[in-house]
């Protein structure tokens, strides 16, 4: 906490003394309106990285026609102060919101369709989007048709630009570091296992989109009013792709390197001006060194630290958070997890599979499968290769949607709820193959499942309010408990990526009980791992069963483990069930000695 106090107090101490010795340059002279106008462009340009920074770079999703968002900004924006009748000074704040709403709404009219498909269908749509709107705006009497809308206000002036470039800089750290930033990440980083922890995928990469079109129209919205003249042809594909240049170049995830590459990719032109024949081929060669010697841009996914440039200037080591000290400080009744009560004598069976199977085209997958599972059981689900384990999994966290049969959990009927519904009704799962956001912290790993038990808003997250420290402090606190269970917890602040295959093998099913599941589906979690870590593995899932009282189904090919582990077994081959019983019966039944044990 102190840390983080230390961090805002040193950045809003900055970013007002940049601000006054700006204006004392401008008051004194020194910068001259050729100057400043470069400045004003250059701050506009920050906001226009910035939060296209936010689709492509934090969100993953690529968008072709981010400038046509800032076109239907600086016209609204621009035709409120022309037509509103009040002196464009005192209503300038309101037409760059205004210009910001009317460009969300188009943004969130995109996205909707959009971004549910996977793809470049968003980078396509966007495109014909930045053409459409610029025919429209030619074809209309109210935008000045080709001619171009004329008459604007220019109130533009520094005080405001840099305000907004602060505001939009600020917003995008601080809902970056809140569950919804998370959220947004896990999708840039793993869509699959975003969903597959409780992250609603959809909607967050609608709620990104619009939001980073809302930034787009209050760039247009500064511009309109600084130009005073719009063009259409000014938000055409070119500017797009200039915006795109600049995300690029400063690192696709990264918002202080979005600010510096929007910086110097407007000032760098101008510099060259002189060499009015050269300066283009200058310029490109510049950006193509960058892109060969440089290709995550100048800071990656990473991001530049006032606080950390200042504790290695006074040579100070940074503190690790002490996790240890936090859960300490916290009611025990806040860091319980859902532990799971005996069932009330005729209650359902935790989890029912009835007749169930799929097919795809003529392959029959997985045919009449049946399972009932009880609380606090582990269950096998054996098998050769290609049996189908793997795909009853995605068949119970619907994955696949089923062509026969029904799943019930605890009585309800889950079929046809989407994955990361699913999770939220209480089964979570790890992959055969391991699904990490590799890109994240250990402890953002984990925290990303605790999506769904937090409620604070974007608006609290934001301006960080009560609820969003109390639950973020407590978020930590439970992540360290987990991270204990699988002695990780020293490993909170390490990339995922960097982790040895073991312990990311115990991140993952860490991540999986985060999000509380009373039933936790386990594929092939010995993968990969040599005798002492899988003797390791067995100690731990038991001691998950007995701390939170999850049930476990588990899909292993290392029959110790399984045999020492399981109080039953399922036995598929051919996507049927061929036997089912206490490790002991399955030893001993033929059909599974044939089809899989052997002799």
């Amino acid at each position: 906490m102190k840390k983080k106090l230390r961090s805002y107090i040193l950045n809003t101490c900055a970013v007002a003394a940049l601000y006054g010795l700006a204006m004392l340059l401008i008051g004194s002279g020194a910068v001259n309106n050729y100057y400043l106008g470069i400045m004003l462009s250059a701050g506009i340009s920050i906001v226009m990285a910035v939060s296209l920074n936010l689709t492509t770079g934090l969100l993953g999703q690529l968008a072709l026609g981010h400038a046509g968002f800032m076109g239907v900004g600086a016209y609204a924006a621009a035709l409120l102060s022309i037509h509103i009748g009040v002196d464009a000074q005192y209503i300038f704040p309101l037409s760059l919101f205004f210009g910001g709403l009317v460009a969300a709404i188009f943004g969130l009219i995109i996205g909707i369709p959009a971004l549910r498909l996977g793809g470049d269908y968003l980078a396509i749509i966007t495109l014909g989007f930045g053409e459409i709107l610029r025919v429209l705006i030619i074809n209309l009497d109210f935008t000045g048709g080709a001619r171009g809308l004329r008459g604007i206000p220019r109130v533009t002036d520094f005080t405001y630009v840099y305000i907004v470039v602060a505001l939009v800089v600020a917003v995008m750290f601080a809902l970056g570091r809140s569950r919804h930033g998370r959220a947004i990440l896990s999708i840039r980083e793993d869509p699959v296992a975003a969903e597959a922890s409780g992250i609603p995928t959809t909607y967050y990469k609608i709620f990104a989109f619009t939001l980073a079109s809302f930034f787009a129209g209050v760039a247009g919205g500064l511009y309109a009013h600084y130009i005073g003249v719009l063009n259409p042809k000014n938000f055409g594909f070119a500017k797009s792709i200039e915006y795109l240049v600049m995300v690029v170049l400063g690192g696709m995830g990264s918002i202080t390197g979005a600010v510096g590459a929007a910086t110097v990719l407007t000032v760098l032109p101008e510099a060259l001006r002189q060499f009015s024949d050269y300066r283009m081929l200058v310029y490109s060669l510049l950006l193509i060194m960058m892109m060969l010697f440089r290709p995550t841009g100048l800071l990656g996914t990473r991001e530049f630290s006032l606080t950390a440039l200042a504790d290695r200037l006074l040579r100070r080591k940074p503190q690790a958070p002490d996790f240890a000290a936090l859960a300490g400080e916290l009611p025990p009744a806040a860091l319980t997890h859902r532990l799971g009560e005996p069932p009330a004598p005729g209650a359902p069976a935790l989890l029912r599979a009835t007749n169930l199977g799929i097919q795809f085209g003529g392959l029959k997958a997985v045919s009449g499968f049946d399972l009932a599972l009880e609380q606090g059981e582990i269950v096998g689900l054996i098998g050769p290769n290609g049996a189908g384990k793997t795909t009853v999994f995605n068949l119970l966290t619907n994955v696949y949607l089923p062509t026969a049969g029904g799943i019930e959990m605890e009585g309800r009927n889950i079929v046809g709820l989407p994955t990361h519904a699913i999770t939220q009704v209480g089964i979570a799962r790890t992959f055969q193959n391991i699904r990490l956001f590799k890109n994240l912290s250990v402890l953002d790993n984990v925290k990303i499942a605790f999506h769904n038990q937090m409620q604070y808003t974007p608006l609290e997250g934001t301006l960080r309010l009560p609820r969003y420290w109390w639950e973020e402090k407590l978020a930590d606190a439970r992540a360290y408990q987990l991270l204990h269970v699988f002695d990780m917890e020293g490993l909170a602040d390490k990339q995922a990526r960097n982790l040895p295959y073991g312990q990311q093998r115990k991140l993952e099913i860490a991540r999986a009980l985060a999000a509380n599941p009373k039933l936790l589906l386990l594929d092939e979690p010995a993968a990969g791992m040599n005798p002492t870590e899988t003797q390791e593995l067995l100690a731990t899932i038991r001691r998950i069963r007995d701390t939170f009282g999850v049930a476990v189904l588990l899909i292993e090919h290392d029959m110790s483990l399984v045999m020492g582990l399981c109080e039953r077994l399922v036995v598929l081959d051919y996507g049927q069930i061929i036997a089912t019983g206490t490790p002991e019966e399955i030893k001993r039944d033929p059909k599974v000695i044939g089809a899989y044990l052997g002799q």
